[in-house]
């Protein structure tokens, strides 16, 4: 399915402007930045409250299959789709307001790392092996981080307001919320002590 669909319960949580009431003012939105919420992943929402009934917000075509989560900052909704191209919507009225395409073709497919945002920049992994740093406001690269190896899972911001993300195969990078890289670390190498080729042997 090539369209994002959303539900006033995913939007009473992430940003009330998508709520199946009146649309409030931007400010009153609350902001859901990470994957599930906070640096856990938790997903804890027990504080927050719907408003019923519930129902379709609106449904926003985008370029392929989506496996990630969007999510909501600054009146604003980001969601990454299986191409591994970014999207960026007006909460208020469903408007694009920009989108940034992977230059990596078929490589690019089946993505199921969830966007993040942190402080004014959208940070994504891919199954090409990028890392991925945009400016939210237009969509500008910031900063292209080469892997080499596929990113499975979602980028979190830690409570130090550094941003941490894992390649499929087992190394980890710390970054400033712009993408520059604090460090890394290779649990192939540091833990299991294999410096041959992890994917072949």
């Amino acid at each position: 399915m090539r369209t994002l669909l959303l539900l006033s319960a995913a939007a009473a949580l992430s940003c009330p402007l998508l709520s199946s009431q009146s649309p409030p003012s931007p400010a009153r939105g609350e902001e859901w930045r990470q994957f599930q919420f906070d640096p856990e992943h938790s997903g804890n929402a027990g504080g927050r409250r719907l408003e019923v009934p519930l129902g379709l917000a609106g449904a926003l075509p985008l370029s392929d299959a989506v496996f990630t989560s969007p999510v909501a900052a600054g009146g604003r909704l980001f969601v990454v789709d299986g191409s591994a191209s970014a999207f960026c919507f007006e909460a208020g009225t469903l408007k694009l307001l920009w989108k940034r395409r992977s230059p990596y073709g078929p490589a690019d497919c089946n993505n199921t790392s969830s966007p993040l945002v942190s402080g004014g920049f959208l940070h994504f992994g891919t199954m090409a092996g990028s890392y991925w740093v945009l400016g939210v406001e237009d969509g500008r690269v910031v900063r292209e981080i080469r892997c080499g190896e596929p990113i499975l899972s979602s980028p979190v911001e830690g409570k130090d307001g550094r941003v941490y993300f894992a390649t499929a195969g087992a190394r980890v990078y710390a970054l400033d919320p712009a993408g520059r890289i604090a460090w890394t670390w290779d649990f192939v190498r540091e833990v299991l002590h294999f410096k041959g080729n992890r994917w072949s042997g």
